[in-house]
């Protein structure tokens, strides 16, 4: 099965944020609707948080104070699976290197030259040996977005985009450290100098056992949809493309105790009890810093067939069809039950509330961004403060 955009260059998402953006505004909407209707007194807010694939939106937004006065948080997020999972995910910085060179014909005058892209790749090479002395759990990944331009050009500009994750807050300051001493060390060996670029931080996330209670027993009382023979035909064929030995490795991943059961299933309409308390997921996400803040509960609603990798062609289009939309009702209906049941059983508030108070005894939150780091939206100046010395994270020693 080949698919092509329906545009090229148009807007669009292999990830299912296209359905997430709309399920939280339609069970807005309805639970709106029902309060009117019944007269049920309370406050409901809807959030359209931008950037959030870049971790920017919920981040700025908490550190503005946004999501003060709330209750607790419901989210939802397109996956495989119809889960309300407990397992945290990773905090993360993200940070871009600006190095600078100088310019020479690579091969009339090289000694008069200093090359940017040098430090670049000598920073990676100290980063990659780094690897081996900190958590096993970090993932420290990067590309090269600007490594100069013909090849007998010294290039006296280059630029590296990293991110840095580790389960815990701490760990990435303490490797966000080392890192910033290696692309000094890089300076040293190539004579450059370089400016760090913050773009962002965010934190791991924070579950809340009872809210996932509560969206697990909301899902199996609002029911997960059904497919028509046309749309399991269409889903058989593009499972096709995903090999049998990928989906196993996925299904490995997830940890699921009936995992195993899963290989021969297209479309998981089960509704399993979250398993996965004190697991960690590779990603990041800025729900974490909400999270942190006020009981927060993300789930995902199967939107495509068992084993499809996020960020693919294969979840844009099943994000794009019948099969996505009505995991996108199905979310919606399940936040705005779940939302009902928050309004009219305070003791249900309570419980989730001092949940989070436990979870949270001993542990203050602070804000993974710079105090002077503007959102780069338009209005909200650059992406922050670029600067000829290391950033340190709030609250850090300096390095």
């Amino acid at each position: 099965m080949i698919l092509f955009p329906a545009e090229q260059g148009a807007p669009g998402h292999a990830c299912g944020h296209n359905i997430h953006g709309t399920s939280g505004l339609a069970a807005a909407l309805a639970i709106r609707h029902a309060m009117e209707k019944t007269g049920l007194a309370g406050t409901v807010r809807f959030f359209g948080c931008p950037a959030e694939e870049t971790l920017v939106g919920k981040v700025f937004m908490v550190r503005e104070g946004a999501f003060r006065g709330v209750d607790a948080a419901l989210s939802h997020h397109p996956g495989s699976t119809n889960l309300a999972r407990l397992r945290s995910s990773n905090a993360m910085n993200s940070v871009k290197f600006h190095f600078h060179g100088k310019a020479a014909h690579a091969a009339a005058s090289p000694t008069d030259g200093r090359g940017a892209i040098d430090a670049v790749e000598l920073m990676n090479v100290g980063v990659n040996f780094m690897r081996e002395h900190v958590v096993q759990e970090a993932r420290i990944h990067y590309v090269t977005e600007d490594g100069g331009h013909e090849p007998n050009v010294i290039p006296p500009y280059a630029r590296s985009w990293y991110y840095v994750r580790a389960p815990e807050r701490d760990q990435v300051e303490q490797i966000y450290r080392w890192i910033l001493d290696i692309a000094r060390g890089a300076d040293l060996m190539a004579q450059t100098t370089h400016e760090v670029e913050f773009l962002t931080g965010c934190m791991n996330t924070l579950p809340n056992r009872r809210l996932a209670e509560l969206v697990t027993e909301t899902m199996r009382s609002v029911r997960a949809p059904e497919y028509s023979e046309e749309e399991l035909a269409w889903a058989a064929e593009l499972s096709r493309s995903i090999p049998i030995q990928q989906k196993r490795e996925w299904l490995r991943r997830l940890n699921r105790p009936d995992g195993e059961s899963l290989e021969h299933v297209l479309l998981d309409r089960s509704i399993p009890d979250p398993w996965d308390e004190g697991e960690r997921g590779g990603g990041s996400t800025d729900v974490g810093d909400v999270s942190w803040n006020l009981p927060t509960m993300e789930f995902s609603t199967a939107t495509c067939v068992v084993g499809t990798p996020g960020h693919s062609w294969q979840f844009a289009a099943q994000s794009g069809m019948s099969i996505g939309h009505k995991s996108l009702l199905f979310a919606a209906r399940t936040m705005a039950c779940s939302l009902v049941d928050l309004l009219t059983r305070s003791d249900l508030l309570a419980a989730v509330r001092q949940e989070f108070r436990d979870r949270t005894r001993g542990r203050e939150y602070r804000s993974p961004l710079p105090a002077d780091l503007r959102p780069p939206f338009p209005g909200g100046g650059s992406s922050g403060p670029i600067t000829s010395g290391p950033i340190s994270p709030p609250g850090a020693p300096a390095s």
